[in-house]
């Protein structure tokens, strides 16, 4: 059974809007909430395409996600991997968060194998790196830049995507379930308003987060 995330989103431009933001953030969730962060997630496709028709509304993108937190933990062998598939996010209605299904499970081994074995192929990958924040232990705050592997799972090769001094933000709830998701969903929207007048966080059209496989015919 999935769980559910609220998330808002915002963008900060410069060196010294991010230190702002960082400050306010400190401020916010305690001295003691900050950790460096360092992410590395691998996108998988099906291996086969489903044929043109209504079954490839069924085909979904997995992620295989792993946090870095040591210099050993660099090497593959070392590492905590998750796969996680996020569904597409519900209908905007009254909201003013967004809310998508999540279901996240470990897993251990090989994980190329292990994704064939599901039927699935690598497509791409991305290293995330930043700070997070935890507040009142229900929610995370990332304030990160995204780069692009040039070769396959080699760190050493990660690109910059985007311009250099823009940081994404983002504000997460813990998982939960349905019946909490209203909850939660004002727990999010209570903090945006913490920084107001530092950063804008806003929900993310739903039209860009559908979890789609795009085929080339």
């Amino acid at each position: 059974m999935s769980n559910y995330e609220c998330s808002l989103q915002g963008l900060i431009i410069g060196q010294e809007q991010k230190e702002k933001l960082i400050q306010r953030l400190i401020g916010i969730c305690g001295n003691d909430s900050i950790v460096d962060l360092y992410e590395h997630e691998i996108v998988f496709t099906p291996s086969v395409q489903t044929p043109v028709g209504p079954a490839r509304n069924d085909d979904v993108v997995l992620r295989v996600h792993s946090r870095i937190t040591t210099e050993k933990e660099k090497s593959f062998r070392f590492r905590q991997w998750y796969l996680f598939m996020q569904g597409n996010p519900e209908p905007q209605r009254a909201r003013t968060v967004t809310v998508r299904p999540n279901t996240r499970v470990q897993i251990s081994g090989d994980i190329f194998r292990f994704m064939r074995s599901l039927g699935y192929s690598y497509s791409f990958e991305v290293v995330r790196k930043g700070h997070l924040l935890a507040y009142d232990k229900v929610l995370k705050v990332t304030v990160s830049q995204l780069y692009k592997l040039k070769k396959k799972v080699d760190l050493s090769s990660a690109v910059l995507m985007g311009m250099e001094d823009t940081w994404i933000v983002e504000v997460t709830s813990l998982p939960v379930s349905q019946e909490q998701v209203n909850q939660s969903a004002e727990y999010v929207n209570k903090f945006r308003s913490l920084l107001i007048g530092v950063v804008d966080l806003e929900y993310v059209d739903t039209r860009a987060l559908q979890n789609k496989v795009h085929y080339t015919n």
